[in-house]
């Protein structure tokens, strides 16, 4: 006869009541943000939109990329399109580089001039609204476009006022259109607001 041993299984038990835990924690948790949002709206916005503006200045300020690849570009093209325009607008206009200049008066596009930060600020608003998706993205887009045309503008004027009112130069530079541009962005978000939180008109209205 043959003998068989009975092999003897322990049976052990999950303890899952720590993990029900900390699933209940992380779930009050984002009940707590998710509450706190809907109670500050305003809080919660300004805060997403500092943490964005936070990271565009990171990027530009500590990333290679941003300045030795992205503005050596960016740069020289701004001069390049202003520069035609100046040229369509009967200039005698000749660029090299970032530097736009004729025989009456010479400007140099720098980092600043560019149109970057205004477009930065006018994104990171539209990204930190709690919007629909698509409207975020028709809104980036249509906004990016009207702020860089908008820096084209901003360029030629310069140019052409330091060529007929030199003695204005300076202070539509420093201070008129740095703030027009700020003011622009506000506007343009502002519109984009309208836009991305109206009410849509039922499909029944619109079939009756």
């Amino acid at each position: 006869m043959s003998h068989k041993k009975k092999r003897r299984y322990r049976r052990f038990t999950v303890d899952g009541s720590k993990e029900k835990a900390g699933r209940e924690e992380r779930k009050s948790v984002f009940e707590f943000a998710a509450g706190w949002k809907s109670r500050h709206p305003v809080f919660a916005f300004l805060f997403v939109f500092g943490v964005l503006m936070g990271v565009f200045y990171a990027f530009a300020i500590f990333t290679p990329f941003y300045k030795k690849h992205f503005l050596v570009s960016y740069l020289p093209f701004n001069a390049k399109v202003s520069g035609a325009i100046l040229s369509l607008l009967g200039q005698d206009i000749t660029v090299a580089g970032r530097t736009i200049s004729s025989p009456d008066f010479s400007v140099e596009v720098y980092s600043g001039c560019d149109g970057i930060e205004p477009i930065a600020l006018f994104v990171c608003a539209v990204l930190a609204f709690p919007a629909a998706f698509l409207r975020k993205i028709g809104g980036i887009i249509a906004g990016t476009l009207l702020l860089a045309i908008l820096n084209f503008v901003r360029v030629v004027s310069l140019f052409l006022i330091g060529v007929y009112f030199p003695k204005a130069f300076l202070i539509m530079h420093l201070d008129v259109w740095q703030a027009l541009f700020i003011l622009f962005a506000v506007i343009f978000w502002i519109l984009w607001l309208r836009w991305a939180t109206q009410s849509q008109i039922p499909a029944q209205q619109v079939l009756s």
